[in-house]
Formats: structure tokens, sequence, C-alpha cells
């Protein structure tokens, strides 16, 4: 169990990652140094490192606690802080949630996205970076798991898609607004 949560910990820290996602591509296009921004399903630390350097104020929410670890090793940072839980952030306090890869991994996306209205102040954003829904592409999550851009956009009934974009060869980024 160790050996393969190291190997996960290795694949999504990667420095070649960036040869395919590059967040400091498009992140800085979204991300306004005013903002505040949860970082949904934060794993080890990749999007929060960037996001340290963007916005006011950080948060990387991950329920794994040793995903968290790493993350807090990874983006040690005044303006960032960690949490476990959702349902832990300020309400109303958001500006801005990045759900990157993460989305398609949660079994209770419903109590999610419950959990985000309630967090993001009026107007807020969620930006989503996820894996291409196509079966020719062999790295990432099982196609079986993977959400198309259609399914986001079923997700957020209360939000309206404002813009999708290209992040690579593997991924495609949406950003959708508050109604």
């Amino acid at each position: 169990m160790e050996h393969k949560f190291e190997k996960m910990i290795n694949f999504l820290m990667n420095d070649k990652r960036v040869e395919y996602e590059n967040p400091d591509t498009f992140l800085p296009r979204f991300i306004k140094s005013s903002d505040v921004v949860a970082d949904i399903g934060c794993g080890p630390g990749f999007y929060c490192i960037r996001l340290a350097k963007l916005a006011s104020q950080v948060y990387c929410v991950d329920k794994n606690e040793m995903m968290l670890i790493y993350a807090r090793k990874n983006c040690a940072s005044k303006n960032v802080e960690f949490l476990s839980d959702v349902n832990s952030l300020p309400k109303s306090g958001i500006d801005i949630v990045l759900m990157a890869n993460s989305f398609h991994d949660m079994e209770n996306r419903n109590e999610i996205y419950k959990a985000l209205l309630r967090a993001l102040k009026n107007g807020g954003k969620i930006l989503i970076i996820d894996w291409k829904k196509d079966k020719k592409i062999e790295k990432g999550p099982p196609y079986n798991i993977r959400m198309s851009e259609q399914d986001y956009v079923n997700s957020f009934p209360d939000f309206n898609l404002k813009e999708k974009f290209e992040v690579g060869p593997y991924h495609y980024g949406m950003l959708f607004v508050m109604k």
C-alpha cells in the first residue's frame, strides 16, 4: 500500500507533468492577486504551489491525510491553509474553487457541490481541469470514471459555463460562474 501511495505521489509531483498539464500557462488568466481560492482535492500540492504565488489566500482541501502531509511539505506558505473537510471552508468566503483532476474521484459529489455553494461568494467561480474522456488516452484515471465536459455542465446547475480551454493533449479546462 505504501509503495503504491509513493508511486502516486511521484506521478502527481513529477516535473515532467508540466509538459502535458502546465498550470503556469492558464492559472494566471483566472486567478487575481486579491482572490481567495479553494483547491478541492489538492493531493500533494501540485496546484497549491502555484496558487500560493497568485492568490491572496489559498485553502488546500483533501480528505486524504497522507496527501495533506505531502501538500504541507510541498507548499509551505503563509497564505495557505490545509483542510481535510470541504465543509470547513469559510461561508461565502471563496472567490474561486479549483478542482483539478479530482471531482471525478469523489464519491459524494452532491455533498461537495452543496458545500461549494455555501463557501463561494455571490458570483463565485469554479475552475475545472480534468482528463479528457477519450478511450485512446492511456494515462490517467480509468475511462469509466472520467467526466465529460457535458457531465460537468450537468453537475453544476447553479452555474453558467463561461469558458472552455485547452490544457494539453490529455486535459481540458472549463470555467463556470455562479448564476
